[in-house]
């Protein structure tokens, strides 16, 4: 029953799907398909009519009507193609609309799920389940329910007319019919347990595959000679699958053979018991005819449903899985009624007592940090990798919020502020920045994207990354196309990331965030980078994350972290005094470039 319910819930939930975003299409679809369900029984009666003309009038030497009744069979006979027709174009005009709304729709969810909710290894399971496919299990199961409209129409209208034959006949064919739909049913039920159940091993299969399909990957791949490697490992995920999958089948194709041998010894008793009455005297050889057409048709229409059914009972485990993706609920809970700071400039930032620690995980990333950013320096935060850097920018962010303690904005607990708010605020660039594959205008202004683009304020902040340099030495300076897949220029990795700082410049965020900046350039460029960023307006809060401490002593007040802890604060000059860990990983920073 359980599964039964999942089933209903995940049909409607299809169904939803096609009348929200293509209603008219869908109510077409439905009245062709019960008409379409009806017209065989229509097509049987006047068979059943004209075999009885026929023979009447063999015995009476008059075929009154034949004419007339022939005329009518050949034209109901005609209808299903022109039916059939017109479903087909009214379906494609509903899956180019449905594939195209769904696909956004799924998007716009993947767009409004916590950042967090991607770093879970079982959401990352549920994507792998849900998506492998696509959109496409919904468009299909959502198409199904329109051919299963058909077949229950002709179910239930042939159901009333072999009842008033023989209830008998009627009886036996639906009870031999059953076993077949409890085994496809079984069946798929197991097959997609084997994708759930492997859905890590279908992730490390994707892993393995961008090495070879993704053009940078692929020269690493080259050059390293891993191919061999990187494609046995595929074949051994691939192998244990197909074994696995391979084994089903074979017990599918014994326990369906009987089924089926069940359901034709059904359907023969049922015809015995017909052609009985007729040798007996009591039936018509029109009637015969119009009757078995009719019993016919209802052990189609039974066939069919359950095939139906039993067919997308696999496909409903997927969308049983879309369906927990688009009802996934936030990890980071908005306040029901967010305090607006309306900032004008850069705001003063305080942890208190902030400690935390990732779902499921036992250890402190964080503890006990009493932090206070003050609006319009630059900050820099030193520590060795797992220190808790990225964790204590995702805080800030709001990507998590503190397990215990709080952030302060302006004296307003974070938690009180609505994220879209004060991500307005912010300019983030991770060390795995993305990339834009646009003209050179969008690819900076992408920065700030609810804005008209103002070249004016791309080339200032194209200058100020240092960007400008290569950009106006290309043919069509800020209309440049980027992307050698697009016909475009192909930057250098440093061009990259100097295009992706001047994007976080253009934003003109009031707190900048800025996690290894400049890994990838130059040392001549990444000078004037910061000698530009040092002529941020004062309503800029500039956060440094970096191991080259040429680029931390330049910051007003840095913080050294050590195992989630807060051990250092204060400027290079104060920290180099203390001689403490700051001085040392400096100092030995130093030493290596002197030798």
């Amino acid at each position: 029953m359980k599964n039964l319910k999942e089933y209903l819930q995940n049909v409607r939930f299809s169904l939803e799907y096609a009348f929200r975003f293509a209603p008219k299409e869908s109510l077409y679809m439905t009245l062709l398909s019960m008409f379409a369900g009806i017209l065989p029984y229509g097509s049987a009666y006047l068979l059943g009519t004209l075999v009885n003309t026929i023979v009447s009038g063999t015995k009476s030497g008059a075929y009154e009507n034949l004419g007339y009744v022939l005329i009518l069979y050949a034209f109901v006979n005609a209808l299903p193609t022109i039916v059939n027709n017109f479903y087909l174009y009214v379906n494609r005009q509903r899956m180019l609309v449905m594939q195209m709304e769904t696909d956004l729709d799924i998007l716009r969810k993947r767009e409004q799920i916590d950042i967090a909710r991607y770093e879970e290894p079982k959401f990352q399971d549920l994507l792998q389940r849900a998506f492998r496919n696509g959109a496409n299990p919904i468009l299909q199961m959502s198409g199904a329910q329109f051919d299963a409209m058909r077949s229950v129409t002709s179910f239930l209208l042939g159901t009333i007319l072999a009842v008033h034959f023989n209830f008998l006949v009627y009886f036996v064919i639906i009870i031999t019919a059953i076993p077949g739909f409890l085994t496809d049913i079984k069946y798929a039920g197991r097959s997609w347990s084997i994708y759930a159940k492997d859905s890590p091993e279908q992730r490390r299969l994707s892993d393995l595959r961008q090495h070879i399909i993704y053009r940078n990957n692929l020269i690493e791949t080259k050059l390293l000679q891993s191919g061999r490697k990187l494609i046995s490992w595929i074949r051994k995920i691939l192998s244990d699958f197909a074994e696995v999958q391979l084994g089903l089948e074979k017990n599918r194709v014994l326990h369906t053979s009987v089924a089926d041998l069940v359901a034709f010894i059904g359907f023969a008793g049922g015809l015995f018991l017909i052609v009985r009455g007729v040798v007996a005297g009591d039936i018509l050889v029109g009637t015969l005819v119009y009757m078995m057409s009719t019993l016919s048709n209802v052990r189609n229409s039974i066939s069919q449903l359950l095939e139906n059914v039993s067919g997308q009972y696999e496909n409903s485990l997927i969308v049983k899985d879309i369906v927990e993706f688009m009802r996934t609920k936030p990890l980071v809970i908005e306040s029901k009624n967010p305090v607006t700071l309306n900032l004008t400039s850069a705001p003063e930032i305080v942890f208190e007592n902030v400690s935390f620690k990732y779902p499921k995980n036992e250890v402190w990333s964080l503890r006990n940090l009493n932090m206070t950013f003050v609006p319009g320096q630059k900050i820099g935060l030193v520590g060795n990798n797992g220190a808790g850097k990225t964790t204590l920018v995702k805080l800030l962010c709001r990507i998590y919020d503190p397990v215990e303690g709080r952030i302060l904005v302006n004296g307003v607990d974070l938690r009180d502020i609505a994220t879209a708010e004060w991500w307005s605020y912010l300019g983030i660039m991770f060390q795995d920045y993305a990339s834009y594959d646009f003209a050179v205008k969008e690819a900076i202004a992408i920065g700030r994207p609810d804005a008209k683009v103002r070249l004016d304020k791309v080339k200032d902040a194209a200058e100020i990354a240092q960007a400008h340099t290569f950009i106006e030495e290309w043919p069509e300076l800020y209309n440049q196309q980027l992307g050698v897949e697009f016909g475009g220029k192909e930057p250098s990795k440093g061009q990259r990331q100097k295009l992706s700082i001047a994007k976080i410049i253009y934003r003109n965020a009031f707190v900048m965030i800025l996690d290894e900046p400049t890994a990838s350039v130059d040392a001549e460029s990444e000078a004037k980078i910061f000698d530009s960023l040092e002529g941020l307006s004062k309503e800029t809060t500039a956060i440094l994350i970096s191991h080259d401490f040429s680029t931390i002593l330049q910051c007003n007040h840095i913080f050294v972290l050590e195992k989630g802890m807060l051990t250092e604060e204060g400027s290079h000059a104060t920290l180099m005094k203390k001689k403490g860990v700051y001085a040392g990983l400096y100092n030995l920073q130093a030493e290596r470039f002197r030798k």
